[in-house]
C-alpha cells in the first residue's frame, strides 16, 4: 500500500469517527440526563421528590431572590406551585442589604416567585431578628407579610405582635394585632437589660 492511499484511509476513518460521535452526541434518540439530576430525583408516594433544589430571580430594580430547599415536590393540582422543606432564602437589594429567611416549609410559585414560609420562620436583616409562624413574600407586590406569634428584636427593643407588613421597596413597616382591642407589646432595652 502506498503512502497516499494509507493517508486517505486514515483520514476517511477519522472523518467516519467524528461523524458517528457527532450523531450520537446531538441526534441520538436516547435522552441524556445529568448524573446529578438522576441522583436528586427520587420516587416517593407517587410524587417526584427533588433534593437540593434552588431558584433564582431578579426584578427590574436589580433586587435578587434566591430560595433553596433540602427537598421539594410539585403540587399535583397546581404545577406552578412547589412544596419545599427545610428552606433558606435570601432577598438581596441595593447590592449591599439582604434579608435572610429560614423555615421548615414553604410553598413557592415559580411564575410569580411569591412564597409562603411556615414552621419556625426566622428572618434576619442587618441587626434585626424576627421569628414568627408564617411569612408570605409577595415579590410580585414588593411586600412581605409576617403573622402569628411575632417576636422582633434589635439592639434597642423587643416587640411582640400578630402581624407585620414590610414594604420591600421603601423598607417601611406596619405592625398590628389581629384583635384591635389588644396592644402591641414593646420592651425597650437599656444597657442590654429590659
Amino acid at each position: 500500500m502506498n503512502k497516499k492511499t494509507f493517508i486517505q484511509i486514515v483520514l476517511l476513518l477519522f472523518l467516519l469517527i467524528i461523524t458517528v460521535s457527532f450523531y450520537y452526541n446531538y441526534f441520538s434518540p436516547d435522552i441524556k440526563t445529568d448524573k446529578k439530576e438522576i441522583k436528586n430525583i427520587v420516587k416517593s408516594n407517587d410524587q417526584n421528590l427533588i433534593k437540593d433544589l434552588s431558584y433564582f430571580s431578579k426584578d427590574i430594580y436589580g433586587n435578587e431572590y434566591i430560595i433553596a430547599a433540602k427537598t421539594g415536590t410539585a403540587d399535583i393540582e397546581n404545577p406552578n406551585l412547589i412544596n419545599l422543606q427545610i428552606v433558606n432564602a435570601k432577598i438581596k437589594f441595593d447590592k449591599k442589604n439582604e434579608i435572610i429567611v429560614t423555615s421548615q416549609e414553604a410553598i413557592y410559585n415559580n411564575i410569580t416567585y411569591n412564597t409562603r414560609f411556615s414552621g419556625d420562620v426566622l428572618i434576619t436583616f442587618e441587626n434585626q431578628l424576627v421569628s414568627c409562624d408564617f411569612m408570605e413574600a409577595k415579590l410580585s407586590e414588593n411586600i412581605a407579610i409576617l403573622s402569628g406569634n411575632i417576636f422582633y428584636k434589635n439592639f434597642l427593643s423587643e416587640i411582640y405582635a400578630d402581624k407585620i407588613e414590610f414594604n420591600l421597596l421603601d423598607r417601611s413597616s406596619k405592625i398590628s394585632m389581629f384583635n384591635k382591642n389588644e396592644k402591641i407589646k414593646i420592651n425597650y432595652i437599656k444597657d442590654g437589660t429590659n
